[in-house]
């Protein structure tokens, strides 16, 4: 009897066949994984208390379906059955006996293609009609294509030959689209061809066709990995997944769609959200906003929990069906690096590496958790173990870059960084990195030209959208930072870093309304920046002659020093692996504990100054103490001082 098990290795099984036989070799071995961490001795798929799980699915398998069909016509035409059969049927039978009589042409054509001769195998499938071969010598043109586009018209580049290359390229581009239509409007594509369409249509630029496209292709068949992460890239960042959720297929595989989706969503609960799966066990709640920002973020948590909510609950589904996947738990570990919780993340990836030591995947991201955190020497050795092997991998590349970064050898990890881009022209990581290098190394110009570069690749990366917002920033041109900044927001609307920059940049405009409301947007979102984001409302309010509530922020702020200690008001900015120098705010910030210091004191004599104006001496003579009571261990300003004495002087003497 075929339980639930056995129709997910029947389907995990065909997958490695059919994807593999087409070249897809990533969304093969992606198949092959999820077979390999299947349980052995399982034989029914585990129920999950509240999640829809599709059933087993009852339908022939693509290789029946396709393959024998052949045998069920033969059968029929022996039995002379007058029974007419649906126009699906027959179109089944006839892809059924093309490839059948193309076998041996397919055969040698995926050799070709293995080794990487594109052209051949284009020429030799060229009077081909059947969906295999179809599939194989349009996906062989347009790999092909790519290549000379890679080699000879890299990306940015203004010369002459790159534009023709270019030119000839998109034609080309266009010609296999056009091929492909036709057969689709015709009936006469499968789901792969569908795929390859679909994945043509994004290449020109037409996301919202390619985004339909790969639905259509994951509902004719969805055990083809690379179509789902295409349809990734297709959709919009403002769109809310659960509006997509509704178009997808309904089997297992959404599951692992969606937990991939939900990677980049920035929520102020994600944290505990994201560690409720068993593989990463951790919990730990971000600190809260205050002030005007908490009326909005009870509303705005019940959205939050339900996206971090969701990406648990899918995470589980994959835990119950393949608990020893790698991929599974390389979602948890790239979850807690978006969520900033490094340490959980680095405990995840070292555990990947003891179960294939020989992984490079998202060894790029691992060493951005070891650069944020500044550890040397773990990261040296990722770099040398990366290195040993292959050192020709972009992921590779990509690590050794980040380590020379963190040496401050810039001009090295520039070097590294081409040489990611030299073996892949869309690696999206070296591009934002490099940028962050420029920045480093002051050259503006060259950081805008690489950030523009990794959102031509991916629009939704906020840090390249941030780069650029930090760069403009730098050159004191605020309107454009202000533009790129609220770009970077609106992808990480939770991220008190990005509102905290796009107020600075308001505050720098002379725009203190738009100002207050940034930052007032960003005690909504995450505690990190949450001391910045209180001591600038103060200072605004201050400055505006709103003392209520300018004394509100101070006394938020008093509190939150002396909860976590004066040094948290200015926490450590992020590394250039995360967002480029500085990291948490534009040109805001510092990080040094005198500035934490001297931000408390000037705090407490404002404090002090509107309490007396209340009549309330003794609640400032306290506050008044605590500055000068600072002095001996150093932390503020000696004018700060001067100050606080002056104004204990004109206290006492008003007493007596």
């Amino acid at each position: 009897m075929d339980t639930g098990y056995d129709s997910l290795r029947s389907h995990l099984r065909e997958s490695v066949e059919e994807c593999s036989g087409r070249g897809l070799v990533y969304a093969a071995k992606w198949a092959a994984e999820q077979l390999c961490s299947l349980t052995a001795e399982s034989s029914a798929i585990p129920k999950i208390t509240g999640v829809p799980l599709a059933k087993p699915a009852t339908t022939p398998t693509l290789k029946h379906r396709l393959r024998g069909a052949s045998r069920q016509l033969a059968l029929a035409t022996e039995a002379e059955d007058d029974r007419p059969r649906d126009a699906e049927q027959e179109r089944r039978d006839r892809w059924s006996r093309l490839d059948s009589s193309e076998r041996d042409k397919v055969a040698l054509a995926k050799c070709l293609f293995d080794m990487r001769e594109f052209d051949r195998v284009r020429h030799l499938l060229e009077e081909c009609q059947g969906p295999r071969a179809v599939f194989l010598g349009l996906y062989a043109r347009y790999l092909s294509r790519e290549r000379r586009v890679s080699e000879n018209g890299s990306r940015g580049s203004e010369s002459i030959e790159g534009r023709q290359v270019a030119g000839e390229s998109d034609s080309e581009l266009v010609a296999i689209r056009d091929e492909l239509e036709a057969r689709d409007s015709d009936g006469d594509l499968d789901a792969f061809g569908v795929y390859l369409l679909a994945m043509v249509q994004s290449s020109l630029g037409q996301r919202q066709l390619a985004r339909k496209a790969c639905i259509r292709s994951l509902s004719m068949y969805e055990y083809n990995w690379s179509a789902w992460q295409l349809l990734e890239t297709c959709v919009d960042p403002r769109e809310p997944l659960d509006k997509l959720s509704g178009e997808l297929p309904g089997g297992w595989m959404r599951h692992a769609f969606l937990a991939h989706a939900l990677l980049e969503v920035f929520t102020p609960s994600s944290s505990s959200g994201s560690g409720s799966v068993s593989v990463s066990n951790t919990g730990g709640s971000s600190g809260s906003g205050s002030g005007n920002g908490s009326s909005n973020k009870s509303s705005s948590n019940s959205s939050s929990s339900s996206s971090s909510g969701d990406f648990a609950v899918h995470c589980q589904v994959l835990e119950q069906l393949f608990p020893q996947s790698q991929f599974v738990i390389g979602l948890c570990a790239v979850r807690h690096y978006n969520m900033r919780e490094f340490e959980e993340a680095r405990r995840l990836f070292g555990l990947l590496q003891k179960i294939d030591p020989y992984r490079l995947e998202l060894a790029d991201i691992h060493s951005n958790i070891l650069y944020v955190m500044e550890d040397r020497a773990r990261l040296g050795e990722l770099a040398h173990r990366c290195a040993e092997l292959d050192r020709f991998r972009p992921e590779t590349c990509c690590v050794i870059g980040n380590y020379y970064s963190l040496r401050r050898e810039h001009e090295k990890a520039v070097s590294y960084f081409q040489k990611a881009l030299q073996l892949d022209r869309n690696y999206l990581a070296a591009w934002t990195l490099m940028g962050h290098e420029f920045i480093e190394m002051k050259n503006t110009a060259a950081a805008i030209d690489a950030y523009r570069n990794a959102v031509d690749v991916d629009e939704k990366d906020y840090r390249a959208w941030y780069g650029l917002g930090q760069t403009y920033e730098m050159l004191n041109m605020s309107h454009y930072a202000i533009n790129y900044y609220a770009r970077a927001a609106s992808l990480r609307p939770y991220d008190s870093r990005m509102w905290c920059a796009l107020g600075n940049c308001y505050e720098q405009s002379k725009e203190p309304g738009q100002a207050i409301d940034c930052y007032r947007r960003a005690l909504v979102g995450s505690s990190e920046s949450e001391s910045l984001a209180i001591s600038r409302l103060a200072r605004l309010y201050e400055s505006t002659g709103n003392r209520e509530r300018a004394a509100y922020y101070y006394q938020l702020l008093y509190e939150h020093a002396l909860k976590n200690g004066a040094h948290a008001l200015y926490p450590a900015g992020g590394a250039v692996g995360e967002l480029g120098s500085g990291g948490g705010g534009g040109n805001v910030g510092g990080g040094a504990v005198h500035g934490g210091q001297d931000e408390l004191a000037a705090a407490c004599l404002f404090l002090a100054a509107f309490e007396h104006e209340r009549g309330r001496k003794q609640v400032a003579q306290r506050y008044l103490t605590q500055v000068i009571d600072g002095a001996s261990s150093g932390g503020a300003s000696q004018q700060r001082v001067e100050e606080a004495k002056a104004m204990m002087r004109a206290l006492s003497s008003q007493s007596s």
